[in-house]
């Protein structure tokens, strides 16, 4: 389980450093937006007031997160052509991913994939698709479908890459796992 975590932080952390959107919060998104007026947008204020909430907790309560992920959504709702609207939807399924609504997050990174014309971030929406399936819900069959769509789709990306390397692990205990990172680093367990 361990292993996975690690994983699945790596993960995070590549998909962080490699979207130029992920360090934006609505407060410096909105000076980007394509929305008129979508500074005095409620939502946009909303969203701006819990996105700080989480910052400044260590622990997020529930209600928060669900208050936050349902902003996203009705931003992006009244948005939908907006690159803002379009980054709230990628961070609404963040959200339902961190509270393990897995269904859900696959749904939105879906929508997003469909909205978003970028084809790098298309194809990072489509590589987390896969993730939530091998990380969080051991679906290896799923699994192994939406890698290989990534692969196939988007085979010049840097998460056609990723999902190369992640068919290695789908359906791998973390005993596995660490028996082959073992022997290939020469390293006796």
């Amino acid at each position: 389980m361990r292993t996975r975590w690690i994983l699945f932080v790596c993960c995070s952390l590549v998909m962080a450093c490699s979207s130029p959107d992920s360090k934006t919060s609505a407060s410096d998104a909105s000076k980007d937006s394509d929305a008129p007026n979508a500074v005095d947008d409620a939502t946009l204020i909303e969203i701006r007031d819990l996105e700080q909430k989480t910052k400044s907790d260590t622990a997020v309560d529930r209600a928060t997160q669900l208050r936050l992920l349902r902003a996203y959504q009705d931003y992006y709702n009244a948005h939908p052509q907006d690159s803002l609207g379009r980054h709230f939807l990628f961070e609404a399924a963040r959200v339902a991913d961190a509270m393990n609504k897995f269904d859900k997050a696959i749904e939105l990174l879906g929508n997003y994939h469909d909205a978003e014309p970028q084809l790098e971030r298309k194809a990072e929406a489509a590589y987390m698709v896969a993730f939530i399936y091998d990380a969080h819900m051991h679906n290896v069959e799923k699994a192994n479908l939406y890698y290989n769509k990534v692969i196939q789709n988007y085979p010049n990306s840097t998460w056609a890459k990723e999902a190369d390397k992640a068919l290695h692990l789908v359906g791998k205990s973390d005993q596995e796992i660490l028996d082959m990172l073992h022997k290939k680093n020469n390293v006796q367990p």
